[in-house]
């Protein structure tokens, strides 16, 4: 059976422990007596290979001194069970018939120190106590690497986590980026309207900047502008050709079917095949290769007008010109709102009354020589180059 042997000496924290194999009691009355008052460690006494294997499976064991002759074999095999069980653990071994193969031997299976019988306390003590403080060393340089383990653990840990927080934040921003750059874009859309249709005094001249201001940012295209009249009907204000003239079959059709459906939609874009399915045989006489947009223009909830332009498919209509209309859409409205509640209507009769490619009148030539007389005192204004049959001037 094993023994526990406790020295005298109190330290702080849990001090190490001390295995002792040997089958000679006067040794282990030595080490308890001499050497324990010495060294602050415990001491556990084993008096074979089988006592001190049961030892080093259930107890901690941070030095291994072992004597080669057992009465159940050579204690020099308990140095490599001691490396597999506790690695930390340093041993020293001893024995009384010495020889340079021997001492070969215990320092290849791992004993840090070898020591010949006879020696007294002092050797003993000596070659403990450095045993133990390589054990110490040792132990505290695998608790700082166990520590920067951990540590390079947790960092990269950390490292996962912040990565993934850069993502999103890059995705954030890069999102953020796209929606400020969508808004500047609107702003200087809606500025470049503003701008533009300052310059009109009336209703005829609002929609021919704004028609002029259309061909200058989307391209070419033909384009209707539609005004709300009574009894939720909608009628032709101005309409500028292109490729497809305005005649009265293609704009009673557009009024029937794609002015409605916009109203409803609120905006429309159409590719030839997707106007193939959703327009009316009637539009798709005129406009079944055409690539559609249309935006309904409300003011308080209420449909001021419609903004129709069309082109071929080969030149498409893109979600950007849909941004563009988006923009400019409520500052068209509010401007309508403004001329009606000014009182300046639109003529009586509209466009798609008068015939195809019709120009815009401030009334019926009924209301006389007044009437004349007021268009000619009328300013002329770059945004009619198409009234006038002038070449585009841009």
């Amino acid at each position: 059976m094993s023994t526990v042997v406790t020295n005298n000496i109190s330290s702080v924290g849990v001090r190490p422990q001390v295995l002792v194999v040997d089958d000679e009691p006067d040794l282990i009355e030595m080490i308890r007596d001499l050497v324990g008052p010495q060294l602050p460690c415990r001491f556990v006494a084993a008096r074979n290979l089988d006592e001190a294997r049961q030892v080093m499976t259930q107890q901690a064991v941070e030095l291994l001194v072992a004597d080669v002759h057992l009465p159940d074999g050579d204690g020099t095999s308990l140095v490599n069970e001691l490396r597999q069980r506790h690695p930390g653990a340093s041993a020293i071994v001893i024995t009384g018939d010495p020889t340079i193969e021997r001492a070969v031997t215990a320092l290849r299976a791992g004993a840090l120190d070898f020591l010949s019988k006879p020696f007294d306390v002092r050797q003993l003590t000596d070659h403990m106590r450095k045993a133990l403080e390589h054990q110490a060393t040792g132990a505290k340089r695998e608790k700082r690497m166990q520590r920067l383990q951990n540590a390079v653990k947790r960092l990269s840990q950390a490292r996962r986590v912040v990565s993934r927080k850069v993502d999103l934040l890059c995705n954030d921003l890069v999102t953020a980026y796209g929606e400020l750059t969508r808004q500047l874009e609107d702003v200087r859309v809606q500025d470049s309207f503003r701008k533009y249709l300052a310059q009109a005094h009336d209703l005829e001249q609002v929609l021919c900047h704004v028609m002029d201001w259309m061909l200058r940012q989307f391209g070419y295209s033909n384009i209707a502008i539609w005004l709300a009249a009574d009894d939720n009907d909608f009628q032709l204000g101005a309409y500028m050709k292109y490729t497809i003239a305005g005649e009265r079959q293609l704009t009673q059709a557009m009024r029937n079917s794609l002015i409605p459906m916009t109203n409803r939609k609120g905006l429309v874009h159409l590719t030839a095949d997707e106007a193939g399915e959703q327009l009316s045989p009637a539009e798709l006489e005129f406009m079944a290769d055409q690539s559609i947009m249309a935006i309904s223009c409300t003011y308080l909830g209420e449909a001021l007008g419609v903004i129709t332009l069309f082109r071929p498919d080969s030149q498409p209509l893109t979600a950007e010109h849909a941004a563009a209309l988006r923009s400019i859409a409520p500052i068209f409205a509010g401007i309508l709102a403004s001329i009606v509640k000014d009182g300046d209507n639109f003529a009586a009769q509209t466009p798609d009354e008068q015939g195809d490619d019709a120009e815009f009148s401030d009334g019926d030539d009924s209301t006389g020589e007044q009437t004349k007389n007021h268009r000619k005192r009328k300013k002329a204004d770059d945004s009619d180059w198409w009234k006038r049959g002038e070449p585009p001037p841009f």
